[in-house]
């Protein structure tokens, strides 16, 4: 799997390097043909608009494709820093849905994928408005379709974080946490856990949670109005002495 990763990180490097030479050549070659020739660029408002927002897109999407390579291919060092304190923290609450809602959304926006088909389906908007004949010939209804594209992800994701706050039981539920040295231990009325911190892998902290995954989309919320202050403080703390990536 890791190698997988890595080999899928190195094409993703070479590939969006290589047309980033590519736009920086061309650049290059068009400023000095310009300057060369000296005549002004002839091109309507919408056309410098269009062409400005989609040159600067598609770099745009190199550079998250190059960034994300690298990262597949980085080897993360967690920085551990021993925690010499008795970690005992006792909370109790229940996740809103809002909270939820954000955190879902939260994530999906940040994903380079997501990102990706964003700037697809703005430029394909843009080379639809640049493209007068288009128009004149009564497909205005590929915008709608482009825009509504944009927004089903969104939609998408709220869709299903109403489904599974409604569908699953411990939302509903005020739990009640148990943070020590070793393990969380959750307990509700129809729940009663006790995960080690040894069993998860990575960790996560958002505006309004702390999670732990134990797999790839499999992670322990924690929401983070139920701490106090100090609670915060010290179990940020004890959490930089797991051994576990961010």
């Amino acid at each position: 799997m890791n190698k997988m990763k890595k080999i899928s990180g190195w094409l993703l490097i070479i590939v969006c390097s290589f047309f980033l030479l590519i736009f920086a050549f061309a650049i290059i070659v068009l400023a000095v043909s310009t300057l060369k020739s000296g005549k002004s660029v002839e091109m309507a408002p919408k056309e410098i608009i269009g062409s400005s927002v989609g040159f600067v897109i598609v770099i745009s999407l190199f550079i998250i494709g190059l960034k994300s390579g690298i990262k597949k291919i980085k080897t993360e060092k967690v920085e551990i820093v021993d925690y010499i304190g008795t970690l005992d923290i006792n909370l109790t609450g229940k996740i809103k849905y809002e909270d939820y809602r954000n955190l879902l959304l939260g994530l999906t926006f940040k994903r380079p994928t997501y990102l990706v088909v964003i700037g697809v389906f703005i430029l394909f908007l843009l080379s639809l408005m640049n493209a007068s004949n288009v128009l004149e010939n009564s497909y205005q209804n590929f915008i709608l379709f482009i825009f509504l594209g944009i927004f089903i992800s969104p939609i998408f994701v709220i869709w299903q974080s109403k489904k599974n706050y409604r569908t699953n039981r411990i939302f509903r539920e005020h739990l009640n946490y148990k943070l020590t040295n070793d393990s969380i231990h959750i307990k509700g009325e129809t729940v009663d856990s006790v995960q080690k911190w040894s069993g998860f892998y990575k960790k996560k902290e958002t505006k309004s949670f702390f999670m732990f995954y134990q797999g790839e989309n499999i992670a322990t919320l924690l929401d983070k109005k139920m701490f106090s202050d100090k609670e915060l403080t010290d179990f940020r703390q004890f959490i930089r002495s797991l051994n576990l990536k961010s």
